[in-house]
């Protein structure tokens, strides 16, 4: 992972919210805890107040923070943010899985075989279905006749006895 993230403390935000939450869900996604986030952006989660002791700010800062990960909307953009970093780490994911298939690991040789295409785990082969259709050709006299006598059976079976 990569270093802790520096926030300049004059960031501006020019009061748009959505941009904060944003800045903060970056953070989040970076590893940061909530307390660290709240150090870091201390002015522009609480922009009044500077009268105030710093430890009753960095509480009120807290509590914001804490109110934000309850709320869907900024979960769904901690989620966003979390596929893009996950898309972007994507080839030095593939570089090491591929790592752990030449020193043996088979589960991973496996995985970067289906990933390009070579390998077919077996549960998921599914069979070919063949449709052979028979129009205009004449049945021989020995199959047609067992395939009349099935008709005979299954018409006493269902009852038609009469």
């Amino acid at each position: 992972m990569a270093g802790r993230a520096e926030i300049a403390p004059n960031l501006e935000f020019d009061g748009d919210r959505d941009r904060l939450r944003e800045v903060a869900a970056r953070l989040y996604g970076q590893g940061m805890p909530r307390r660290d986030i709240a150090v870091a952006l201390l002015d522009q989660l609480v922009p009044n107040g500077h009268h105030r002791p710093r430890a009753e700010r960095l509480k009120q800062a807290r509590g914001k923070l804490r109110d934000w990960e309850r709320d869907p909307k900024f979960r769904d953009l901690l989620w966003s943010i979390a596929l893009i970093q996950t898309d972007m780490q994507t080839p030095q994911i593939v570089q090491g899985l591929v790592a752990k298939a030449k020193r043996g690991r088979v589960d991973a040789a496996k995985l970067a075989l289906e990933l390009t295409g070579r390998y077919t785990a077996k549960g998921e082969n599914q069979p070919t279905q063949v449709a052979v259709v028979f129009n205009g050709i004449q049945r021989s006299e020995s199959t047609a006749g067992i395939l009349d006598a099935d008709v005979v059976v299954g018409e006493l079976e269902s009852g038609d006895e009469g």
